[in-house]
């Protein structure tokens, strides 16, 4: 078995993917891991067989150019067979790491130069300059190194010339289940909230559902994208008269936990909004996990939503900026909980088939069988 490392400037200690996924599972096929990120230092020690240890969160640009130095420094200090690494800032530490003489993996989150575009922070003026300085950076870092984990298919076309795995952010069934029989809320949703997502579509639907549903709440599990969108989003709520009728937890909420709070719901939705990011070929999680917690979904009518629902009935696809669609989708589920039923449980039976970790995690322990070819001495 190897040391294996990773590395995140950006995401949580205990984010979703990085551990709970991907260190668990490296973890329990015997690896030894560590797992370096930003955060409070009293996560530091060992959580379900993965060692964290955390680095300063950076507070300004300044400060997340500092942790660079500061990860490579913890990095060799763990001294580590292999380093896998989980954001494009990371590319020259990945580089430098490989110089060492270490196998290092470069994980895509995401396809970068798209969201560059994207990026409100980013200025209009430096979007397309920055789009193609970080696809050119993530080509040219990604030839030296020892291989390249993705999400989708479509980004190995990307890396063709280094062993490629695409490996899916399908739930952990063994966190997710329940029933919605006993639901609190009529509509429950997760994940960040902000206009591309139909954070603000939220209120118009939940508005129109309450013309037929006086009583009907919503769960939101999530944080906002930014201040502005919690105050446009706030004033909005205040203007509609919705205080009362929606909970907003936008804590973390630990990955174990999930679960639970999506079954406090009858229906899952996702309203997210055309756009470049949402028309490319990433699926949001979160349908998944609505699914395997057993709960019927309305989702925005967007090509990779479309696929999925080809293969298994799980819900209606309604005209991703129709409010009145959206809420009309939600009130025949609920005023038919026969139907609502028989649509959850194909969704529950597709994740328990095809769309679940357990078939990801086989993903990536192949993927680093390849790259490692002789356990315990991979240099």
């Amino acid at each position: 078995m190897a040391s294996l490392c990773h590395l995140t400037n950006v995401h949580h200690p205990l984010d979703q993917r990085i551990f709970y996924k991907e260190a668990l599972s490296l973890a329990a096929a015997g690896h030894q891991v560590t797992l370096i990120a930003p955060g409070d230092p009293a996560l530091c020690g060992e959580r379900f067989g993965v060692h964290l240890q955390t680095i300063p969160a950076p507070r300004s640009a300044v400060d997340r150019l500092l942790n660079l130095t500061r990860l490579l420094r913890a990095a060799l200090s763990v001294d580590a067979d292999c380093y896998h690494f989980h954001d494009p800032e990371l590319l020259p530490v990945g580089a430098l790491l490989r110089l060492f003489g270490r196998h290092v993996v470069y994980d895509v989150h995401e396809h970068f130069p798209q969201v560059a575009l994207v990026r409100p922070w980013v200025p209009d003026r430096l979007r397309r300059p920055l789009a193609w300085l970080v696809d050119a950076s993530e080509r040219a870092v990604a030839r030296w190194l020892s291989g390249v984990v993705g999400v989708v298919e479509a980004q190995g076309r990307r890396f063709r010339h280094k062993p490629f795995a695409a490996v899916k952010n399908y739930p952990r069934l063994e966190w997710f289940g329940g029933s919605a029989s006993t639901a609190e809320y009529e509509l429950v949703h997760i994940g960040s909230l902000s206009a591309e997502r139909g954070g603000l579509l939220l209120l118009d639907i939940l508005g129109e559902l309450r013309e037929t549903h006086p009583d009907a709440r919503l769960l939101s599990v999530g944080r906002f994208h930014g201040a502005r969108v919690e105050a446009q989003f706030r004033e909005t709520m205040a203007a509609y008269d919705l205080e009362n009728h929606i909970e907003l937890r936008t804590e973390p909420v630990p990955y174990e936990e999930l679960g639970s709070w999506i079954s406090r719901g009858r229906v899952g939705l996702i309203p997210g909004q055309v756009s470049a990011q949402n028309l490319a070929p990433f699926v949001p999680t979160k349908l998944f996990e609505y699914l395997a917690c057993h709960l019927p979904v309305v989702a925005s009518d967007l090509p990779s939503l479309r696929r999925f629902h080809a293969s298994a009935d799980w819900g209606f696809l309604v005209e991703p900026a129709d409010a009145r669609k959206h809420a009309r989708a939600v009130a025949h589920l609920l005023d038919d909980p026969a139907l609502a039923r028989a649509k959850a449980a194909h969704g529950r039976e597709m994740v328990e088939h095809c769309f679940n970790w357990a078939i990801e995690e086989q993903k990536l322990l192949a993927f680093y069988d390849q790259i490692l070819p002789q356990k315990g001495d991979c240099r």
